[in-house]
């Protein structure tokens, strides 16, 4: 078959999902191309005995009523996806000796901040004020890079003072500015699980961006977080569109610096004079023909890093959980003050420096959970690729350990992980511990052989000011037709995919953009 459609679109990912139902909603006709068995990305859900678990998506920012999120999702899904609001804090950060609920509006968390921290009134004031101002400069940033060339340089220079103090500087270089306090520095970045960078690494720009989006409160999709999918694969459906899963893209054609199509793992090739690449930024180039395309626009791309990635616990509960001491909040817990740790060597290290624990079917108001009062727990800990390469099916899946004995020996890992992670849960959650009935890990090396993300990285590229600097991480690339869409082109999360989709398709129907206004 040599079809050819408006646009193709390269994962179905929440970035090109929402690509492509934008596009659908004016009238283009989108093809969307996974590898996988079911779209969504990081946003799929699965089922193992009954118990339905989200992999990706926990709570959302800036989805209020009137909000630009929420406007935009109900642009791209027709108002068809309901979200929850979280009631009460909807993080709850535990250092040792001391627990802080972040609960809206933004003048609760500025009180819990200061009677905790009664000396540092002054540079928690000065801290609000920079998430204030930096997120303001973030959004120069993006308006900066959908702009043509010349405008977007005079844009940059304009603001070059205010980039380079926000964006352009770490978490903690502007942290430590505002505080001397060290434990107060612990709980002003201690959600940086939510961006993927540590405090030393990451752009203050995306911490604040990120920090601001919930000071109004978070939101949970009501069905969980499958419904992204299914709603806009119906838009994309009306639209005369179609999602094909099993499909793999071995190459995006390019002819005289234009692209041409796609070809698929299959060798079937399919005709588009647009392709949208949501497969994050150095994925997209592999897929670029190499010797026929001038790749010095993306140099800078290729110097940057993948971000971090992690394991998950996935418990199914039978019981009172909330008698137990679980309720709506994301619970980060951090076993020392340094909340910078990842658990670097998780083979032959017991505990995870820091756990995120979060109980999505508490906030589900579709959650059934019937006589048995079933519910689900998710618990993240960051960890280092390089403690899961010898598993990685991508390096030489014809290889020495690409039979029995590579997958007894990831079974057993993934068994060790999950007695670790289980012990840890249990001295947190005592009175939870009995009711778990079902209890699976993951790592790393599902996230990548289920998304492709790259290292089995959970937000893309690293969030560094290098990655957020870079001119070329910009939704239109110099190969004609084809642009990058999804948290690359953006910020990191469900929502800065989103965002980056939208991006990408209102550079090809600007009347797209009313709705970031």
């Amino acid at each position: 078959m040599n079809e050819s459609w408006d646009a193709i679109v390269v994962g179905s990912g929440i970035g090109g999902l929402a690509a492509a139902a934008a596009l659908s909603t004016c009238g283009r006709r989108v093809l969307v191309l996974e590898r996988h068995a079911q779209p969504g990305g990081l946003t799929q859900t699965f089922q193992r005995q009954g118990w339905r678990f989200n992999v990706g998506m926990h709570y959302l920012g800036g989805f209020g009523p009137g909000e630009t999120n929420r406007r935009v999702l109900d642009h791209l899904a027709g108002g068809r996806i309901e979200m929850a609001p979280i009631a009460g804090a909807y993080d709850r950060i535990r250092l040792p000796g001391l627990t802080l609920p972040f609960a809206p509006p933004r003048a609760a968390l500025i009180a819990t901040l200061k009677d905790a921290f009664p000396r540092e009134a002054a540079a928690i004031d000065r801290y609000f004020d920079a998430v204030d101002r930096a997120a303001a400069t973030m959004g120069t940033v993006f308006m900066a890079r959908s702009m043509p060339g010349p405008l977007a340089t005079a844009l940059a220079w304009l603001r070059r003072r205010e980039v380079a103090r926000w964006v352009g500087r770490t978490t903690r270089e502007v942290v430590q500015e505002l505080t001397g306090d060290p434990k107060l520095q612990a709980a002003l970045t201690a959600q940086w699980i939510d961006y993927g960078s540590r405090p030393s690494e990451s752009s203050f720009g995306v911490h604040a961006l990120v920090t601001r989006s919930y000071l109004d409160g978070a939101w949970y999709p009501v069905g969980g977080s499958q419904v992204f999918a299914h709603e806009l694969r119906r838009t994309i459906g009306e639209g005369g569109g179609e999602i094909r899963t099993r499909a793999e893209v071995a190459a995006i054609t390019v002819q005289g610096q234009r692209v041409a199509g796609v070809r698929l793992r299959s060798g079937e090739q399919i005709a588009s004079r647009c392709v949208i690449s949501d497969a994050g930024a150095h994925n997209t180039l592999r897929l670029l023909p190499s010797g026929e395309v001038d790749y010095g626009w993306a140099e800078d791309i290729t110097e940057l890093e993948a971000s971090t990635g992690y394991v998950g616990l996935y418990l199914g509960l039978s019981g009172d959980v909330a008698q137990g001491g679980a309720d709506t909040a994301n619970t980060w817990i951090y076993e020392s003050w340094d909340v910078s740790r990842s658990w670097d060597d998780p083979l032959n290290q017991p505990r995870a420096p820091a756990l995120f624990v979060a109980f999505p079917s508490l906030r589900d108001p579709a959650h059934e959970p019937g006589p048995q009062k079933r519910h689900t727990c998710e618990i993240v800990a960051l960890v280092n690729w390089s403690a899961f390469s010898p598993w990685d099916r991508s390096e030489d899946a014809a290889g020495m350990a690409a039979g029995a004995a590579r997958e007894a020996s990831y079974a057993e890992l993934k068994e060790k992980l999950t007695r670790s992670l289980l012990a840890q849960f249990g001295e947190h959650f005592p009175a939870l511990a009995p009711m778990v009935q079902f209890a699976e890990a993951s790592t790393p090396i599902t996230v990548a052989s289920f998304t492709g993300a790259e290292h089995g990285a959970m937000y893309g590229l690293a969030t560094t000011p290098q990655r957020f600097l870079s001119p070329a991480l910009r939704p239109r690339t110099p190969i004609g037709g084809l642009l990058l869409a999804g948290q690359d082109a953006c910020t990191p999360g469900v929502t800065g995919a989103m965002v980056g989709g939208l991006m990408a398709a209102a550079n090809l129907e600007p009347r797209l953009w009313r709705l970031l206004r």
